[in-house]
This record gives C-alpha cells, structure tokens and sequence, in this order.
C-alpha cells in the first residue's frame, strides 16, 4: 500500500446506488450503464456499498453478489473501485473485508458496529481484528452519514497504531477545528469530505469527495473539481456558494422530513435508470419534496438540465 495516500487517493468518486428488477434483486444492467454514465463524465473513481448504495438492506448473500458484480463492472470502466463493508457486528463486517480484499478492491470504506456505541476497549479490540483480515488493502474510516462515529485527530492517531492499513478519512468535515486537526495531524491520509466544504477543505490540505452532488450534475461537478486543482480559487468558490444555497433550499427540507436524498439526486439529473425507490421500509422522496429540490436546482445549479 502506498503510504501518502494523498498521492494516490483523490479526487471525486461517485457512489454506484442500487435500482431493482421487478421481482426485487438488484440490476446489473442498470449498474453497468451508471458506472460507464460517470466514467465518460470523468470522475477519478466509482465505490458501492455504503449509505446511499442501501448497505442497511442487505443480508451478506446479496453484499457477495453486489461486491462480485461490481468489481467487475467498475474493472471494465478503468478506474479504481472501492465499497462498504460495515456491518452491525465484528464477523459481518470481517467476512466483508476478506471479501473485498479477495476481490482486489482498491479501497474499503468502514466503520465499527455502530448500534451500540463501543467504548475504548472493544473500539481497540475491533480495529485491531480489522487489520488482521485487512492485510495492505487500503481503509477509509467512514464517520457514517448521521454521525455515527466521530472522529478527530487524537482519536484517528490511534486507530492508525490498531490498524495500519486505514489510509483515508470519510467525514463531513462541518466542524472546522476537527477538520483542521484532521488535516493538520494526519497529512498523509486521503481526506474526503463534503461538497459544502470542498473549496475550503480542499484548499488546507483535503484530498476529494465521495460525492452525490455529481449524479445531480457530472459536468459541472468535474468542472468545479478541476478549478479546484488548479487553485482557481475565485471562480470555484462562486460555485461553492452557489452549492450551498441549493443544498439549504433543496436538500435540507427534504432531510428535515427525514428522507433520504442521494437517489433523488441522481433521478433528477438524469443519471440512467436512476429512480427513487428505495427497499422497504424506506418511502421514496415524494412528489412535493422533488419539486422543491428541483425548483432549488433550476435557481442554483441550471447547469444540470443540460445534456
């Protein structure tokens, strides 16, 4: 494993969310053409299994069939390919990185069992049995899309002493003095944050974005991305506010009423065979909730309805 993953993990790295056949398994054909879809976009790398791929829903069975599958369709496009391999218990998530790493994924993404919070001695018990199923495959500790795992600085020097295959952080990075001591203390490790903060992030040391924003837009998401990198920093933060404000008029009202709003993301930009179907129990963004995201994008981001 390359040590600086910095050098090597980076960029914006869309997730591969899951749509269903008829009798409710998981379509391939549908994951084939989204993964090309992003690919010719040219994003630096494509993942599955985490929240907003439904990893809550499936039992391992159906996890080995999706891990399987998607090695190879994302092989098939050229770039790096990583998945979620959390689980609520330590076998379950073992068996997945043993999994993962048979299949030669280029990165995981994990968190701990996290319905019960772990305390100091079994987070330790837990990382150390990781880092003897993991080997040198690469390891991005995932905070969890609701906070499930908070980390700093401190906390992540001693993950790194249990388990040295970690090579990245997955967080939102909303808290700046948090997010400084993460990037201040560990330069050498990938940090992925959110869209919301990317320039800012970006600009202190942060490595990319596990982004949804992408489905809902790829072009100008890639543009903005390449400002970024170049340090064309007036034109990428007039974008940056421009992703904020849709994020505070679209995407909040529809996390207030608490639903989910990766896949409306991408059923809205057109991504294919992208629906809002989501397995049971969870509802599908409804109707009135689209149109204010919607009506947010057309004032923000009009970009997207370009094709």
């Amino acid at each position: 494993m390359k040590r600086n993953a910095q050098d090597s993990i980076r960029g914006i790295w869309p997730p591969l969310m899951l749509e269903v056949t008829p009798d409710g398994a998981i379509d391939y054909d549908v994951l084939k053409e989204t993964a090309h879809y992003f690919a010719q976009a040219g994003v630096h790398g494509l993942y599955t299994g985490d929240t907003a791929s439904e990893f809550y829903t499936l039992e391992y069975e159906e996890w080995d069939e999706l891990a399987v599958a998607a090695r190879e369709i994302i092989g098939d496009t050229g770039l790096p390919a990583g998945i979620g391999c959390t689980w609520t218990n330590q076998a379950g998530a073992l068996r997945r990185i043993a999994k993962a790493r048979e299949l030669g994924y280029d990165n995981i993404h994990l968190s701990p069992p996290y319905w019960i919070k772990l305390n100091a001695a079994s987070l330790e018990s837990y990382w150390r049995a990781v880092a003897g199923v993991a080997g040198d495959l690469p390891i991005f500790v995932y905070a969890g899309s609701q906070g499930q795992f908070p980390l700093d600085a401190a906390l992540v020097k001693r993950l790194r002493e249990w388990c040295p295959a970690i090579a990245g952080i997955k967080s939102a990075g909303f808290d700046p003095v948090v997010a400084n001591g993460l990037l201040i203390h560990h330069p050498d490790l990938a940090h992925f944050v959110h869209e919301q903060v990317l320039c800012g992030l970006v600009a202190m040391g942060a490595s990319g974005c596990f982004s949804a924003l992408v489905g809902l837009c790829p072009a100008l998401v890639m543009k903005w991305h390449g400002m970024i990198e170049r340090g064309e920093w007036e034109e990428a933060f007039a974008i940056q506010r421009r992703v904020n404000r849709f994020y505070d008029e679209g995407v909040q009202p529809v996390r207030r009423a608490g639903y989910v709003v990766d896949k409306a993301l991408s059923e809205l930009g057109g991504v294919p065979g992208a629906t809002r179907k989501l397995r049971a129990p969870y509802a599908p963004l409804p109707d009135e909730l689209r149109e204010i995201l919607r009506t947010a994008a057309d004032r923000h981001l009009p970009e997207y309805r370009e094709k």
